[in-house]
């Protein structure tokens, strides 16, 4: 049974926010020295151990309490009930009968992990490690990195290796080749597919907690990866958390996972898909959508992330504030680096980078600056990006005049709106670029309906409107070079930006 740790909310809220550095350290060292001494006689487990102990600084679970008007705390427990329905019910006449609301609180790890609890997960990650053949071809730092941590993310800390191990173990035994890691993955991930797939939920946390995932077995898109994620870990298969935190030229963002192979080479999977060829959910093609940069989640703390460098209220909120990153673009698609020129007034030494997803920019990497420019490395080509910088005091970003589009070629052009060329043009799906990638652009034509022309100059700028006729917009001052945005009253907050190719006069959504 996964082992459920819990702690008041007041309790929490004061050690999370009000506890000093020393008491954290005291706590930390106290830990470690429990720890090591119970694995005195075990030089490599000591070493596993130092490795989770000295990156456990920046690892907290998020959980959250209902509350009622006068903050209370409601006694309601979902693991009460025989089953999500039930439970769902309950909570449903829960709701009629007095006003609620969700509270969330952080614990760090530090405060809340127990020494047995460590030395459990140390030993049962170690026996899946050394005992499984599937596992023989991880090196002590991938397994440090991809099998032993305690937890993935920031969902709530729980006891779950043996419940998971269980859970899939029989999927296990039926594999025929027991020394391949990508087969093992396969048969495991399968023994999932009764868990479904939700769009959206209500939790107010970013993850399911391990016990949450098994009782209700199901989902958001990032709690599946995570589920998959724990459960190959659990049989000692070196697993990693993959995301794109917004798509380059689709809407919307992404979570998946790879296992590594035997030749250390990175296979993604999505842990709710298992549609694929061959019935092969690790079959997942990651770059289906155009992809401007992925990141890796590791248990580690990253020395050349942002968060790292800087103070984090300088950075603007999102997931460049956390310490545990790799960029792994490049293991996806090809990049280059995207040079910004800044002028010699402006003293900002860190720029970010942003796509256009659900109609605003949103930030998706962070540069440095070098001398009078602003380097952005691994950038995804055939897209769209505006450079930006942040200000933390008033916590806007200040955008450049003008966006630039990263070709296929790995060469930047700067798209500024030329006025003194300006053209007509029939705006339909029947002119855009097909291209080998599957984006998604909601873009449709009402018939009769008022349609406005954006470009992007310093700002998004109405150039003009129209009203659509059968299956087009005709507009007839359409500045050459321009980045465009076509909304309507019935825009539903997908559409796309895109150009229109001055040669082949065909759209190029981004």
């Amino acid at each position: 049974m996964i082992k459920i740790f819990t702690i008041t909310f007041l309790l929490v809220s004061y050690t999370f926010f009000s506890q000093s550095i020393s008491q954290f350290d005291v706590l930390k060292v106290n830990l470690e020295k429990t720890v090591l001494n119970h694995y005195q006689f075990d030089s490599e487990k000591q070493e596993a151990a130092r490795f989770l102990i000295s990156n456990m600084d920046i690892h907290y679970s998020e959980n959250y309490n209902w509350v009622d008007k006068s903050d209370a705390i409601i006694d309601f427990n979902e693991f009460n009930y025989p089953n999500l329905e039930i439970a769902v019910k309950a909570f449903k006449k829960l709701q009629d009968s007095i006003q609620i609301t969700p509270k969330v609180y952080k614990i760090m790890d530090v405060n809340l992990i127990t020494p047995e609890l460590l030395i459990k997960n140390i030993n049962l990650a170690f026996h899946v490690w050394k005992n499984n053949p599937w596992s023989k071809s991880y090196d002590f730092k991938t397994f440090c990195e991809y099998i032993l941590p305690y937890r993935s993310l920031t969902e709530p800390l729980e006891d779950w290796r043996e419940d998971y191990s269980v859970l899939v173990s029989g999927a296990v035994n039926t594999v025929t080749n027991k020394e391949d890691p990508v087969d093992v993955a396969t048969q495991t991930i399968l023994a999932l597919k009764n868990f479904r797939f939700l769009d959206s939920r209500p939790d107010p946390i970013a993850y399911l907690s391990p016990a949450q995932l098994l009782f209700r077995r199901e989902g958001a898109c990032n709690d599946l990866a995570n589920l998959t994620l724990l459960a190959c870990r659990s049989v000692g298969l070196a697993i990693t958390f993959d995301f794109t935190p917004f798509y380059g030229a689709s809407s919307k963002r992404h979570f998946w996972d790879t296992v590594i192979d035997e030749n250390g080479k990175h296979i993604p999977f999505n842990g709710n898909c298992f549609g694929n060829p061959k019935g092969l959910p690790y079959a997942y093609n990651a770059t289906e959508k155009r992809l401007a940069k992925v990141f890796r989640k590791t248990y580690s703390i990253q020395k050349n992330t942002l968060a790292f460098l800087q103070d984090t209220l300088s950075i603007p909120k999102g997931f460049l504030r956390e310490k545990n990153i790799l960029d792994v673009t490049a293991e996806y698609v090809p990049t280059a680096k995207i040079i910004c020129p800044v002028a010699a007034a402006n003293k900002d030494t860190i720029g970010y980078l942003n796509v256009f997803n659900l109609t605003k920019w949103n930030v998706i990497d962070w540069g440095k600056r070098v001398n009078n420019t602003i380097e952005f490395e691994n950038a995804g080509t055939k897209i769209v990006y505006l450079p930006s910088f942040y200000n933390s005091n008033t916590q806007k970003m200040n955008y450049a005049h003008y966006p630039i589009f990263l070709d296929q070629d790995k060469k930047q052009q700067l798209l500024r709106p030329d006025y003194s060329k300006t053209f007509s043009y029939n705006i339909s799906r029947d002119k855009t670029i097909k291209g080998p990638t599957l984006d998604f652009n909601s873009f449709e034509v009402f018939e009769n309906e008022i349609f406005k022309l954006y470009v992007w100059d310093n700002g998004w700028k109405k150039i003009e409107e129209a009203k659509a006729q059968n299956d087009f917009i005709r507009f007839s001052k359409i500045p050459d070079n321009g980045l465009f945005l076509v909304l309507c009253p019935k825009s539903n907050g997908y559409e796309r930006i895109f150009r229109i190719n001055s040669q082949t006069k065909q759209i190029e959504w981004y």
